[in-house]
Parts: C-alpha cells; sequence; structure tokens
C-alpha cells in the first residue's frame, strides 16, 4: 500500500480513498521539565 499526501506521484494514477484522521495524546512531566529549565540557567551538566 502507497500512502502519498499529493493528488498524483511520478505520473501513476491514484484512487482517493477519503480523508485519514488522527488524534495524539501529549503527557507533561513537571519534573522533567524543571530540571530541564535548571541545567539551562545554570548550564553545564547535573
Amino acid at each position: 500500500m502507497l500512502a502519498v499526501t499529493t493528488e498524483t506521484s511520478n505520473g501513476k494514477n491514484l484512487e482517493m480513498l477519503g480523508t485519514v484522521k488522527g488524534s495524539t495524546i501529549q503527557t507533561v512531566n513537571a519534573f522533567k521539565d524543571i530540571g530541564a529549565g535548571l541545567k539551562t540557567l545554570i548550564g553545564g551538566k547535573f
């Protein structure tokens, strides 16, 4: 199966099957973000 985001691909005839829908889940890791912020302020490795 070939999936493309354009209407044509190297002169091949393509059949449009429909719209694709997806979702993602993003989590927040507060401790990691705080550590990264401190590392940016101080510089270097912990």
